[in-house]
């Protein structure tokens, strides 16, 4: 059973905590779901797919928030 937000706060630490990954870019619109999925789907890699979904990032950026995208997507079921 899933644990509510109150309950994963009661299990935090009271010292300070270091959020992770707060350089990169977590939002995608729609349409760029939709084609990562079709891109995925159509086998191309990480490299190929950052390349066109996120042009203006630097190439290490933007494969590691495609990488990020394919593990939402596949967690959500949305990919295999």
């Amino acid at each position: 059973m899933a644990c509510s937000r109150t309950e994963k706060l009661k299990t935090r630490p009271k010292s300070k905590l270091v959020i992770i990954l707060d350089d990169l870019d977590f939002s995608w619109t729609k349409l760029e779901v939709a084609k990562a999925i079709l891109m995925w789907r159509n086998g191309y890699s990480l490299e190929e797919m950052a390349k066109q979904l996120r042009p203006y990032d630097s190439t290490k950026d933007a494969i590691d928030e495609v990488a990020l995208l394919i593990m939402h997507l596949r967690r959500r079921k949305k990919i295999k």
